[in-house]
């Protein structure tokens, strides 16, 4: 009778251990998805604001993208992402540095990447990314 009940209880023990981690699991899915269309997002209204004349609608929706980042970012993110737009920003201009930009944007590049789990370098400063306005003759 005792061999009966221990392997029922284990059988409960491992099902509900099972139905756990997959739950886990589906739960940090639907999260890296969420994070994914934030920083599609991101990425898409950075393209609408490259070179010195970008619309207004353009830049607002870049704000209203960098703002979100705000919900799902890991810090790594937030520092890179506050970094950058400090670089960019209008009361920067007398400052500015197409190598400091350039510089922080592949990090921000390389941190967003690396908090969806795919770093694309052991070393963030090994890593280079560029934004390009296809058409336009302009990169930044």
């Amino acid at each position: 009778m005792w061999p009966a009940i221990i392997s029922a209880l284990a059988a409960i023990v491992a099902s509900g251990g099972a139905i756990y981690l997959t739950k886990h699991q589906e739960r940090k899915a639907i999260w890296r998805g969420k994070k994914l269309t934030y920083y599609e997002e991101f990425f898409a209204a950075a393209s609408g604001i490259v070179g010195e004349t970008a619309p207004t609608e353009a830049k607002m929706r870049f704000a209203t993208a960098v703002n979100n980042l705000h919900l799902i970012g890991s810090n790594g993110v937030l520092k890179a992402l506050h970094a950058f737009t400090a670089e960019t920003a209008t009361s920067n201009r007398q400052h500015f540095s197409k190598e400091r930009h350039d510089k922080l944007w592949s990090l921000l590049v390389w941190e967003i990447r690396a908090d969806l789990g795919d770093p694309p370098t052991k070393e963030p400063s090994a890593f280079k990314a560029m934004l390009w306005a296809s058409g336009t003759g302009r990169n930044a």
